[in-house]
């Protein structure tokens, strides 16, 4: 009996040792899952989140090439990049078109087989010894501003190329210094005569009575045409600058009567018919300017004109624009000189211009005042005929 109890605990214990490692099993099985289910969800976590990574950068880059490709297709300046081979990396349109490249080869080329501009070439070679290199080009008829620079790229070197338009730039450059040049030779004339004149006087040198006249006269002449000149200069700045913008409804009948009433005088000294238009029309502009332009136009033609000729103004509706003509039958221009009459202190005939008062800058002055309008301006003279010029302005300018 004492046997079967033994045997019955035995029994016991080694059922209960069993439940217990099974219990402890499920419990090591359970954990080791939550474990791996842990970790898988972590994984899963860096995997998102790589991902996300990746989908970002991937965006990043495909912005990247959206930028590339408009500052390719839009930017107008001209940028070129280089490997250490000299074959083109990267070559915007405005490059391409420039220096006329040929898209086919320029990713096998080297530049110096594809540019035949020595200039350029020129410039490119001395960047290989001095890191950074600036010049001034002439390329295809254009000044260009041409920078390059090396540049560390991965592994190796490159050269990055800016190519500037500086064409506008230089041509008002030299505008600028074409009319300081002709500003300067202006004044000198009539300051030097009244230097002169105002010397001899303050020497006591003319004291007598005709040639204080003669002598003061022409002090007085000199010093009109110097006002007259300084006048003409400031107007034609004030125009450049579109510094006035009084833009009203104006008869172009009464601006013309105002410029006769003007030039009245210097009319009936020359013995000159002027023709009036035979209707009125009635534009948006500005008063001041047209006015202006009006007296410029048949001063001119009063003053190349001849004894007993005729200035003939007429006005006409052309479609959204009015034509505005002044005519006459005076000395003319001769065919090599029409295109230059619009420049500033252009003269046909010197001696005549400035011996009737002339600045040179009448004509200047109405070819601004018509771009300051939105017009067109042209002009038709034969020599020893005549000359007719149509100015066509807008009715409406804003």
């Amino acid at each position: 009996m004492h046997n079967i109890l033994n045997n019955s605990w035995i029994m016991l214990y080694i059922a209960l040792f069993f439940m217990l490692l099974s219990v402890f099993l499920s419990f090591m099985c359970i954990r080791i899952l939550k474990k791996k289910n842990s970790q898988k969800l972590k994984f899963q976590k860096k995997i998102s989140k790589l991902q996300w990574r990746l989908k970002n950068a991937k965006q990043d880059l495909l912005n990247e090439q959206d930028a590339i490709q408009i500052l390719q297709k839009h930017m107008v300046e001209s940028i070129i990049i280089l490997d250490d081979c000299d074959k083109i990396r990267l070559a915007n349109d405005s490059a391409i078109k420039l220096l006329k490249i040929d898209k086919n080869q320029m990713k096998t080329h080297s530049i110096f087989t594809l540019i035949n501009d020595n200039d350029f070439l020129a410039a490119l070679r001395e960047s290989k010894k001095n890191s950074s290199v600036k010049k001034k080009l002439k390329i295809d008829g254009c000044y260009i501003r041409a920078y390059m620079n090396r540049v560390e790229l991965a592994e190796s070197y490159g050269t990055i190329i800016l190519l500037v338009d500086i064409t506008d730039s230089v041509k008002v450059e030299d505008i600028r210094r074409e009319f300081t040049a002709n500003v300067s030779h202006e004044l000198k004339t009539p300051l030097t005569t009244i230097k002169g004149f105002g010397e001899l006087f303050g020497s006591g040198m003319i004291v007598e009575p005709d040639k204080v006249i003669k002598y003061g006269s022409m002090i007085q002449r000199e010093s009109e045409r110097l006002l007259f000149l300084i006048n003409d200069i400031i107007r034609l700045s004030e125009i450049e600058e579109k510094t006035e913008r009084n833009i009203q409804k104006i008869s172009l009948l009464t601006i013309t009567e105002d410029a006769l009433q003007v030039l009245n005088e210097k009319i009936e000294k020359s013995d000159i018919k002027i023709i009036l238009p035979e209707s009125d029309f009635i534009i948006n502009g500005n008063e001041n300017y047209l006015r202006e332009l009006m007296i410029n136009l048949i001063d001119n033609a009063v003053k190349y004109n001849n004894t007993g000729g005729f200035v003939k103004i007429s006005f006409d509706n052309k479609l959204d624009k009015i034509q505005i003509s002044v005519k006459d039958n005076g000395i003319g221009i001769p065919e090599d000189s029409i295109d230059r009459i619009f420049e500033r202190f252009y003269r046909v005939d010197k001696s005549r211009s400035k011996e009737r008062g002339g600045t040179g800058l009448g004509l200047s002055i109405v070819k601004h005042i018509v771009d300051y309008h939105k017009g067109t301006i042209s002009i038709d003279s034969k020599l020893g005929e005549g000359t007719e010029i149509q100015i066509y302005l807008p009715k409406n300018v804003e």
